[in-house]
């Protein structure tokens, strides 16, 4: 707010003047106090999520080092659950003056409260006549293991969290804290959840999709990668990389 015009005698003006500082300094005191009212206010809830969120980190490592504690401690152990376990196999096979062919497939569905899962087994053998054909090899064979998992597929701290699992060369390891046989993060797997998409490699996280964003920890691009409106390309050798404007 501007200043009154001044009018009347000397001392008016004075008086004018000293009226308008005054309340402009009680407004700007006033201002500052709720600024300050208000800057407090949110820290103190920051202050408060942080220690809700130290509380509750605090709460579940509470939570499984007690589980684990009764676990490895306990006396009697019971444990009641409903599980189905059904195993399907096929088998074909060729036979010719040109040699063998042998196919194999296996199939194993398993189902308790916690997870259905199937596991996949697949094995092929080829074996040449080498007196009626001439190939590179007499024997061939192929061997691979894979598995679905739909139910529980990590945990966060003491939480389960549910989605599903997809995984190659299987392997299996016995969890320390409650005696349940796991698949282990070997090899390749990807699993889906209702926050996230994430693919491991050798037990490593390499790429995850979570909250509008790709996180990967390598990038190849084989032709060109677009950012916003821009898009980066390669170019002849002596040129190295391109930069063009696509936007409108």
């Amino acid at each position: 707010m501007m200043p009154p015009e001044p009018t009347g005698s000397v001392q008016q003006q004075l008086a004018e003047q000293y009226a308008y500082l005054f309340q402009m300094a009680q407004q700007l005191n006033l201002a500052l106090e709720q600024w300050d009212a208000t800057a407090q206010l949110g820290r103190a809830a920051q202050q408060t999520a942080r220690a809700v969120a130290a509380d509750a980190e605090a709460v579940a490592s509470g939570y499984d080092k007690l589980r684990s504690l009764i676990v490895k401690t306990a006396d009697a152990v019971e444990r009641k659950m409903d599980a189905l376990r059904t195993e399907l196999s096929g088998e074909y096979m060729a036979i010719s003056d040109f040699g063998t062919y042998v196919e194999k497939l296996n199939a194993v569905i398993e189902a308790d409260p916690s997870a259905l899962t199937q596991y996949y087994r697949y094995f092929a053998r080829l074996q040449a006549a080498v007196d009626a054909v001439d190939a590179d090899f007499t024997a061939y064979r192929t061997a691979t293991e894979g598995y679905i998992k739909t139910g529980i597929v990590d945990y966060d701290g003491a939480v389960p969290v549910y989605g599903v699992a997809v995984g190659q060369n299987l392997e299996t390891a016995v969890d320390a804290n409650t005696g349940e046989t796991v698949i282990e993060k070997k090899h390749f797997r990807a699993i889906f959840t209702a926050r996230r998409l994430g693919f491991w490699e050798d037990g490593v996280e390499v790429a995850y999709v979570s909250d509008h964003r790709l996180y990967i920890t390598r990038v190849e691009a084989l032709e060109s990668l677009t950012v916003g409106e821009w898009r980066i390309g390669a170019a002849p050798a002596e040129d190295g990389l391109t930069i063009k404007w696509i936007g409108g």
